[in-house]
Protein backbone atom coordinates (compact mmCIF):
# COMPACT_ATOMS: atom_id res chain seq x y z
CA UNK A 1 0.00 0.00 0.00
CA UNK A 2 1.80 3.03 -1.34
CA UNK A 3 -0.86 5.19 0.06
CA UNK A 4 -0.56 5.75 3.85
CA UNK A 5 -3.86 7.91 4.35
CA UNK A 6 -7.28 6.58 2.89
CA UNK A 7 -7.38 10.13 2.30
CA UNK A 8 -7.83 9.56 -1.76
CA UNK A 9 -10.82 6.70 -0.85
CA UNK A 10 -12.54 9.03 1.89
CA UNK A 11 -13.03 11.69 -0.84
CA UNK A 12 -14.10 9.42 -3.37
CA UNK A 13 -16.47 7.97 -0.96
CA UNK A 14 -17.74 11.24 -0.31
CA UNK A 15 -18.09 12.02 -3.78
CA UNK A 16 -20.66 8.69 -4.03
CA UNK A 17 -22.78 9.73 -1.25
CA UNK A 18 -23.45 13.57 -2.43
CA UNK A 19 -24.20 11.99 -5.89
CA UNK A 20 -26.56 9.71 -4.13
CA UNK A 21 -27.60 12.17 -2.25
CA UNK A 22 -28.31 14.80 -4.37
CA UNK A 23 -30.09 11.83 -6.71
CA UNK A 24 -32.31 10.98 -3.37
CA UNK A 25 -33.37 14.82 -2.89
CA UNK A 26 -33.85 15.36 -6.46
CA UNK A 27 -36.62 12.56 -5.84
CA UNK A 28 -37.95 13.91 -2.79
CA UNK A 29 -37.62 17.37 -4.64
CA UNK A 30 -39.08 17.53 -7.75
CA UNK A 31 -39.31 19.30 -10.45
CA UNK A 32 -42.84 21.08 -10.83
CA UNK A 33 -44.94 20.22 -13.53
CA UNK A 34 -45.35 22.25 -16.96
CA UNK A 35 -48.85 21.06 -17.07
CA UNK A 36 -51.72 21.62 -14.66
CA UNK A 37 -55.56 21.72 -14.48
CA UNK A 38 -58.39 23.98 -13.14
CA UNK A 39 -61.66 23.13 -12.91
CA UNK A 40 -64.31 26.04 -13.60
CA UNK A 41 -67.96 26.62 -14.59
CA UNK A 42 -70.03 26.75 -17.30
CA UNK A 43 -68.34 28.22 -20.59
CA UNK A 44 -70.69 31.46 -20.76
CA UNK A 45 -69.79 32.30 -17.25
CA UNK A 46 -67.42 34.02 -15.24
CA UNK A 47 -65.56 30.96 -13.52
CA UNK A 48 -65.08 29.53 -16.86
CA UNK A 49 -63.54 33.32 -18.57
CA UNK A 50 -61.37 33.23 -15.15
CA UNK A 51 -59.89 30.43 -15.87
CA UNK A 52 -59.03 31.30 -19.97
CA UNK A 53 -57.69 34.24 -18.69
CA UNK A 54 -55.90 32.64 -16.22
CA UNK A 55 -53.96 29.93 -18.29
CA UNK A 56 -53.77 33.03 -21.03
CA UNK A 57 -51.43 34.76 -18.39
CA UNK A 58 -49.53 30.95 -17.03
CA UNK A 59 -48.38 30.68 -20.70
CA UNK A 60 -46.45 33.53 -19.95
CA UNK A 61 -44.58 31.30 -17.88
CA UNK A 62 -44.15 28.33 -20.11
CA UNK A 63 -46.99 26.66 -17.57
CA UNK A 64 -49.81 24.78 -19.46
CA UNK A 65 -53.04 25.35 -17.65
CA UNK A 66 -56.31 23.05 -18.90
CA UNK A 67 -59.47 24.54 -18.34
CA UNK A 68 -62.33 22.48 -17.48
CA UNK A 69 -65.90 23.81 -17.80
CA UNK A 70 -68.45 22.14 -14.90
CA UNK A 71 -71.90 22.45 -13.78
CA UNK A 72 -70.36 24.48 -10.62
CA UNK A 73 -68.99 24.77 -7.72
CA UNK A 74 -70.21 21.82 -6.14
CA UNK A 75 -69.17 19.63 -8.93
CA UNK A 76 -65.69 21.06 -8.71
CA UNK A 77 -65.33 20.63 -5.11
CA UNK A 78 -66.01 16.73 -6.24
CA UNK A 79 -63.55 16.90 -9.23
CA UNK A 80 -60.74 18.28 -6.74
CA UNK A 81 -61.05 15.36 -4.24
CA UNK A 82 -61.06 12.69 -6.90
CA UNK A 83 -58.04 12.40 -7.47
CA UNK A 84 -58.36 9.54 -10.01
CA UNK A 85 -59.39 13.25 -11.88
CA UNK A 86 -56.08 15.30 -10.99
CA UNK A 87 -57.46 18.32 -10.83
CA UNK A 88 -54.65 20.50 -9.21
CA UNK A 89 -56.52 24.13 -8.81
CA UNK A 90 -60.57 24.82 -8.50
CA UNK A 91 -62.74 27.87 -8.12
CA UNK A 92 -65.56 27.87 -5.13
CA UNK A 93 -68.73 29.66 -4.49
CA UNK A 94 -68.50 30.62 -0.63
CA UNK A 95 -70.63 28.07 1.42
CA UNK A 96 -69.96 25.32 -1.04
CA UNK A 97 -68.06 22.70 1.09
CA UNK A 98 -66.08 22.70 4.67
CA UNK A 99 -62.63 22.22 5.61
CA UNK A 100 -63.77 19.41 7.76
CA UNK A 101 -65.14 17.23 5.40
CA UNK A 102 -62.30 18.33 2.68
CA UNK A 103 -59.28 18.64 4.83
CA UNK A 104 -57.07 18.36 1.35
CA UNK A 105 -57.95 21.91 0.19
CA UNK A 106 -56.51 24.57 1.20
CA UNK A 107 -57.47 28.46 -0.51
CA UNK A 108 -54.92 30.55 -2.50
CA UNK A 109 -56.96 33.97 -2.18
CA UNK A 110 -60.12 34.78 -3.01
CA UNK A 111 -60.66 36.26 -6.82
CA UNK A 112 -63.71 37.81 -7.01
CA UNK A 113 -67.64 38.56 -5.24
CA UNK A 114 -70.40 37.29 -7.10
CA UNK A 115 -74.07 39.10 -6.43
CA UNK A 116 -77.01 37.21 -5.76
CA UNK A 117 -79.96 37.84 -8.37
CA UNK A 118 -83.46 37.06 -7.62
CA UNK A 119 -85.25 37.99 -10.43
CA UNK A 120 -89.12 37.59 -10.79
CA UNK A 121 -91.85 37.52 -13.33
CA UNK A 122 -93.99 40.62 -12.65
CA UNK A 123 -97.36 39.05 -13.79
CA UNK A 124 -96.82 36.38 -11.35
CA UNK A 125 -97.34 38.88 -8.34
CA UNK A 126 -99.56 41.42 -6.99
CA UNK A 127 -96.68 43.59 -5.51
CA UNK A 128 -92.85 43.26 -6.80
CA UNK A 129 -91.91 40.98 -3.70
CA UNK A 130 -89.02 41.99 -1.21
CA UNK A 131 -88.70 38.24 0.62
CA UNK A 132 -87.48 34.87 -0.40
CA UNK A 133 -90.66 33.42 1.56
CA UNK A 134 -93.45 35.45 -0.63
CA UNK A 135 -91.78 32.47 -3.63
CA UNK A 136 -94.35 30.09 -1.95
CA UNK A 137 -96.16 28.10 -4.31
CA UNK A 138 -93.99 29.41 -7.23
CA UNK A 139 -92.44 27.98 -10.23
CA UNK A 140 -88.73 28.46 -8.95
CA UNK A 141 -85.35 28.06 -10.30
CA UNK A 142 -81.93 27.76 -8.91
CA UNK A 143 -79.66 26.38 -11.48
CA UNK A 144 -78.62 22.81 -12.12
CA UNK A 145 -76.82 20.52 -9.46
CA UNK A 146 -73.97 20.36 -9.22
CA UNK A 147 -73.54 24.12 -9.29
CA UNK A 148 -72.78 26.63 -6.17
CA UNK A 149 -76.12 28.48 -6.85
CA UNK A 150 -78.19 25.43 -6.05
CA UNK A 151 -76.38 24.93 -3.09
CA UNK A 152 -76.97 28.45 -1.99
CA UNK A 153 -80.46 28.45 -3.32
CA UNK A 154 -81.41 25.42 -1.04
CA UNK A 155 -79.91 27.44 1.91
CA UNK A 156 -82.04 30.57 1.37
CA UNK A 157 -84.77 28.99 0.67
CA UNK A 158 -84.64 27.07 4.29
CA UNK A 159 -83.29 29.84 5.97
CA UNK A 160 -86.76 31.33 4.88
CA UNK A 161 -89.28 28.66 5.99
CA UNK A 162 -90.03 26.74 2.39
CA UNK A 163 -89.37 23.48 1.43
CA UNK A 164 -88.11 22.82 -1.61
CA UNK A 165 -88.22 18.32 -1.29
CA UNK A 166 -90.08 15.87 0.40
CA UNK A 167 -94.27 15.89 0.79
CA UNK A 168 -94.40 19.23 2.62
CA UNK A 169 -92.78 21.23 -0.30
CA UNK A 170 -93.83 24.32 0.01
CA UNK A 171 -92.81 25.68 -3.73
CA UNK A 172 -91.94 23.59 -6.85
CA UNK A 173 -87.68 23.20 -8.03
CA UNK A 174 -86.65 23.19 -11.65
CA UNK A 175 -83.51 22.60 -12.76
CA UNK A 176 -82.61 25.32 -15.16
CA UNK A 177 -79.46 27.13 -16.12
CA UNK A 178 -79.52 31.25 -16.60
CA UNK A 179 -80.18 30.95 -19.82
CA UNK A 180 -83.29 28.67 -19.51
CA UNK A 181 -84.21 30.54 -16.94
CA UNK A 182 -85.14 33.52 -18.72
CA UNK A 183 -86.47 31.32 -21.56
CA UNK A 184 -88.88 29.99 -19.62
CA UNK A 185 -89.92 33.05 -17.82
CA UNK A 186 -90.40 35.09 -20.36
CA UNK A 187 -92.58 32.22 -21.65
CA UNK A 188 -94.34 32.20 -18.47
CA UNK A 189 -93.91 28.74 -17.13
CA UNK A 190 -91.31 30.05 -14.59
CA UNK A 191 -92.06 32.35 -11.85
CA UNK A 192 -88.46 33.14 -10.81
CA UNK A 193 -84.97 32.35 -11.09
CA UNK A 194 -82.16 32.81 -8.28
CA UNK A 195 -78.49 33.44 -10.30
CA UNK A 196 -75.47 33.56 -8.82
CA UNK A 197 -72.90 36.16 -10.85
CA UNK A 198 -70.37 38.73 -11.76
CA UNK A 199 -73.13 42.22 -12.36
CA UNK A 200 -70.77 41.98 -15.95
CA UNK A 201 -71.99 38.60 -16.34
CA UNK A 202 -73.56 39.18 -20.13
CA UNK A 203 -76.85 37.07 -19.09
CA UNK A 204 -77.16 39.67 -16.19
CA UNK A 205 -77.66 42.51 -18.63
CA UNK A 206 -80.35 40.69 -20.58
CA UNK A 207 -82.68 40.14 -17.21
CA UNK A 208 -82.00 43.52 -16.22
CA UNK A 209 -83.16 44.92 -19.44
CA UNK A 210 -86.46 43.02 -19.66
CA UNK A 211 -89.24 45.04 -18.78
CA UNK A 212 -91.45 41.57 -18.14
CA UNK A 213 -88.71 41.16 -14.79
CA UNK A 214 -88.39 42.85 -11.86
CA UNK A 215 -85.08 42.00 -9.41
CA UNK A 216 -85.70 41.23 -5.71
CA UNK A 217 -84.68 43.86 -3.18
CA UNK A 218 -84.34 41.89 -0.08
CA UNK A 219 -85.13 43.81 3.11
CA UNK A 220 -83.86 40.55 4.93
CA UNK A 221 -80.07 40.92 3.20
CA UNK A 222 -78.86 42.11 6.61
CA UNK A 223 -80.37 39.63 8.51
CA UNK A 224 -79.56 36.35 5.76
CA UNK A 225 -75.74 38.33 5.65
CA UNK A 226 -75.55 37.96 9.58
CA UNK A 227 -76.70 34.01 9.58
CA UNK A 228 -74.44 33.20 6.26
CA UNK A 229 -71.19 34.44 7.25
CA UNK A 230 -69.82 33.72 3.82
CA UNK A 231 -72.28 36.16 2.39
CA UNK A 232 -72.22 40.07 2.25
CA UNK A 233 -73.93 43.17 1.24
CA UNK A 234 -72.62 44.97 -1.68
CA UNK A 235 -73.80 47.97 -3.57
CA UNK A 236 -74.45 48.57 -7.30
CA UNK A 237 -74.88 52.18 -8.26
CA UNK A 238 -77.31 52.90 -11.11
CA UNK A 239 -75.98 52.44 -14.86
CA UNK A 240 -72.99 50.91 -13.29
CA UNK A 241 -73.33 47.60 -15.40
CA UNK A 242 -74.44 49.84 -18.54
CA UNK A 243 -74.54 53.04 -19.31
CA UNK A 244 -75.62 53.78 -22.02
CA UNK A 245 -78.96 51.53 -21.05
CA UNK A 246 -79.28 52.91 -18.04
CA UNK A 247 -78.36 49.23 -16.21
CA UNK A 248 -79.56 48.55 -13.27
CA UNK A 249 -82.11 51.55 -12.90
CA UNK A 250 -81.62 52.46 -9.54
CA UNK A 251 -79.13 51.54 -6.50
CA UNK A 252 -79.12 48.42 -6.00
CA UNK A 253 -78.45 46.63 -2.73
CA UNK A 254 -77.47 42.91 -3.17
CA UNK A 255 -75.88 40.21 -1.32
CA UNK A 256 -73.04 38.72 -2.81
CA UNK A 257 -70.92 35.65 -1.91
CA UNK A 258 -67.08 35.60 -2.56
CA UNK A 259 -65.33 33.08 -5.56
CA UNK A 260 -61.63 31.47 -4.09
CA UNK A 261 -59.61 30.09 -5.72
CA UNK A 262 -58.57 26.62 -4.14
CA UNK A 263 -56.14 23.65 -4.59
CA UNK A 264 -55.31 20.53 -3.25
CA UNK A 265 -52.35 19.46 -1.13
CA UNK A 266 -50.44 17.13 -3.91
CA UNK A 267 -49.86 20.63 -6.11
CA UNK A 268 -46.14 21.34 -6.41
CA UNK A 269 -45.70 24.42 -3.84
CA UNK A 270 -43.24 26.26 -6.39
CA UNK A 271 -46.46 26.85 -8.80
CA UNK A 272 -48.16 29.04 -6.15
CA UNK A 273 -46.37 32.22 -6.82
CA UNK A 274 -46.77 31.86 -10.58
CA UNK A 275 -50.52 31.13 -9.95
CA UNK A 276 -51.56 33.83 -7.82
CA UNK A 277 -49.19 36.09 -10.00
CA UNK A 278 -51.39 34.94 -13.20
CA UNK A 279 -54.57 35.88 -11.43
CA UNK A 280 -53.78 39.12 -10.20
CA UNK A 281 -52.80 39.92 -14.30
CA UNK A 282 -55.90 38.20 -14.91
CA UNK A 283 -58.22 39.97 -12.73
CA UNK A 284 -56.89 43.24 -14.06
CA UNK A 285 -57.46 42.19 -17.47
CA UNK A 286 -61.07 41.26 -16.84
CA UNK A 287 -61.92 44.94 -15.24
CA UNK A 288 -64.43 43.66 -12.90
CA UNK A 289 -66.94 46.01 -11.37
CA UNK A 290 -64.69 45.79 -8.17
CA UNK A 291 -62.38 48.26 -6.07
CA UNK A 292 -59.16 48.21 -7.82
CA UNK A 293 -56.34 46.32 -5.65
CA UNK A 294 -59.15 44.48 -3.56
CA UNK A 295 -58.58 41.16 -5.22
CA UNK A 296 -56.81 38.50 -5.47
CA UNK A 297 -57.50 38.74 -1.26
CA UNK A 298 -56.12 36.76 1.80
CA UNK A 299 -60.36 37.07 3.29
CA UNK A 300 -63.33 35.98 2.79
CA UNK A 301 -63.01 32.19 2.91
CA UNK A 302 -63.47 29.51 5.22
CA UNK A 303 -60.88 27.34 4.13
CA UNK A 304 -57.29 26.72 5.43
CA UNK A 305 -54.91 28.99 4.04
CA UNK A 306 -52.14 28.35 2.21
CA UNK A 307 -48.97 29.16 4.18
CA UNK A 308 -47.15 30.31 0.37
CA UNK A 309 -49.98 31.98 -0.75
CA UNK A 310 -50.07 33.77 2.42
CA UNK A 311 -46.65 34.74 2.07
CA UNK A 312 -46.96 35.92 -1.22
CA UNK A 313 -50.50 37.99 -0.70
CA UNK A 314 -48.45 39.74 2.24
CA UNK A 315 -44.75 40.30 1.06
CA UNK A 316 -45.27 39.62 -2.91
CA UNK A 317 -42.93 37.69 -4.71
CA UNK A 318 -39.37 36.00 -3.21
CA UNK A 319 -36.34 37.82 -4.43
CA UNK A 320 -35.66 35.22 -7.18
CA UNK A 321 -38.90 34.79 -8.64
CA UNK A 322 -38.85 38.77 -8.76
CA UNK A 323 -35.41 38.66 -10.67
CA UNK A 324 -35.69 35.41 -12.84
CA UNK A 325 -37.87 34.04 -14.89
CA UNK A 326 -40.21 31.15 -13.57
CA UNK A 327 -37.89 28.29 -14.69
CA UNK A 328 -34.86 29.89 -13.64
CA UNK A 329 -36.56 30.23 -10.19
CA UNK A 330 -37.62 26.90 -9.94
CA UNK A 331 -33.83 25.31 -10.65
CA UNK A 332 -32.33 27.37 -8.11
CA UNK A 333 -34.20 27.52 -5.53
CA UNK A 334 -34.49 23.53 -5.99
CA UNK A 335 -30.84 23.76 -5.76
CA UNK A 336 -30.65 25.39 -2.25
CA UNK A 337 -33.02 23.18 -1.47
CA UNK A 338 -30.67 20.00 -1.85
CA UNK A 339 -27.35 21.91 -1.20
CA UNK A 340 -28.22 23.54 2.13
CA UNK A 341 -29.15 19.97 3.52
CA UNK A 342 -26.10 18.28 2.13
CA UNK A 343 -23.92 20.94 3.51
CA UNK A 344 -25.63 20.09 7.00
CA UNK A 345 -24.60 16.57 6.46
CA UNK A 346 -21.31 17.04 4.81
CA UNK A 347 -19.82 19.89 6.71
CA UNK A 348 -19.03 17.95 10.21
CA UNK A 349 -17.63 15.46 7.93
CA UNK A 350 -15.63 17.47 6.06
CA UNK A 351 -14.47 18.74 9.39
CA UNK A 352 -13.47 15.39 11.09
CA UNK A 353 -11.24 14.47 8.15
CA UNK A 354 -8.10 16.06 9.08
CA UNK A 355 -9.28 13.59 12.33
CA UNK A 356 -9.61 10.58 10.51
CA UNK A 357 -6.23 11.17 8.45
CA UNK A 358 -4.43 11.53 11.95
CA UNK A 359 -5.75 8.58 13.19
CA UNK A 360 -5.24 7.00 10.03
CA UNK A 361 -1.58 7.63 10.31
CA UNK A 362 -0.65 7.05 13.52
CA UNK A 363 -2.05 3.78 12.85
CA UNK A 364 0.08 3.27 10.18
CA UNK A 365 3.31 3.77 11.85
CA UNK A 366 2.26 2.03 15.21
CA UNK A 367 2.12 -0.64 13.00
CA UNK A 368 5.49 0.04 11.22
CA UNK A 369 7.00 0.30 15.31
CA UNK A 370 5.73 -3.17 16.00
CA UNK A 371 7.21 -4.54 13.24
CA UNK A 372 10.58 -3.12 14.03
CA UNK A 373 10.29 -3.92 18.24
CA UNK A 374 9.31 -7.99 16.73
CA UNK A 375 12.77 -7.34 14.84
CA UNK A 376 14.62 -5.75 17.76
CA UNK A 377 12.87 -8.97 20.41
CA UNK A 378 13.67 -11.68 17.58
CA UNK A 379 17.71 -10.44 17.21
CA UNK A 380 18.01 -10.49 20.87
CA UNK A 381 16.29 -14.21 21.28
CA UNK A 382 18.23 -15.59 18.35
CA UNK A 383 21.89 -13.84 17.16
CA UNK A 384 21.48 -15.73 13.90
CA UNK A 385 18.46 -13.87 12.55
CA UNK A 386 18.87 -12.25 9.31
CA UNK A 387 17.80 -8.60 10.66
CA UNK A 388 19.49 -6.95 7.75
CA UNK A 389 17.44 -7.96 4.85
CA UNK A 390 13.96 -7.29 7.18
CA UNK A 391 14.97 -4.06 8.35
CA UNK A 392 15.72 -2.94 4.46
CA UNK A 393 12.67 -4.17 3.68
CA UNK A 394 11.08 -2.27 6.44
CA UNK A 395 13.39 1.09 5.39
CA UNK A 396 11.85 0.54 2.25
CA UNK A 397 8.10 1.02 3.04
CA UNK A 398 8.70 3.77 4.83
CA UNK A 399 10.24 5.22 2.55
CA UNK A 400 7.26 4.59 -0.50
CA UNK A 401 5.01 5.91 2.02
CA UNK A 402 3.21 9.30 1.08
CA UNK A 403 1.78 11.42 3.65
CA UNK A 404 0.34 15.07 4.04
CA UNK A 405 2.93 17.45 4.93
CA UNK A 406 2.32 18.30 8.42
CA UNK A 407 2.60 14.40 9.09
CA UNK A 408 6.17 14.00 7.63
CA UNK A 409 7.73 14.62 11.39
CA UNK A 410 6.53 10.75 12.09
CA UNK A 411 8.05 9.05 9.07
CA UNK A 412 11.16 10.98 9.93
CA UNK A 413 11.41 10.05 13.27
CA UNK A 414 10.59 6.22 12.50
CA UNK A 415 13.46 6.42 9.92
CA UNK A 416 15.85 7.66 12.67
CA UNK A 417 14.84 5.10 14.91
CA UNK A 418 14.97 2.51 11.98
CA UNK A 419 18.95 3.70 11.94
CA UNK A 420 19.51 3.65 15.56
CA UNK A 421 18.21 -0.11 15.71
CA UNK A 422 20.61 -0.58 12.39
CA UNK A 423 23.43 0.70 14.78
CA UNK A 424 22.96 -1.36 17.53
CA UNK A 425 22.25 -4.29 16.17
CA UNK A 426 25.93 -3.82 14.14
CA UNK A 427 27.49 -2.75 17.22
CA UNK A 428 26.46 -5.86 18.88
CA UNK A 429 27.54 -7.74 16.25
CA UNK A 430 31.03 -6.47 16.39
CA UNK A 431 31.17 -7.12 20.11
CA UNK A 432 30.01 -10.87 19.31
Amino acid sequence: MKMLTKAPALLFGLAAALIAAIGGLSLAIPKPPDTITITTGGERGLYYRFGTQLAEELAKDRINLKVLPSAGSAENLVRLNDRQQKIDLALLQGGVGTPTANPAISALASVFDEQIWIFYRRQSFKEPPTQIAQLKNKRVSISVPGSGTRVLGMQLLELSGLMAEGENKSLEILDMDARESLKSMLEKTLDAAFLVAAPQTPIISEYLANPELGLMQLVHADALALRLPFLKITGLPRGSIQLAQDLPRADMKLLAATATLVVHEDIHPALITPILKAADAALKKMQLLQPEGEFPSALGFSWPHSEDAKEYLERGPSFLYRHLPFWGAVWVERAVRLIVPLLVVLLPLINYLPVLIKATVDARLASLYKQLRDLEKRQAEDSTVQWQRELEALEKKVLSLRVPKKFTAGLYDLRLHISMVRQRLLDTRTRD
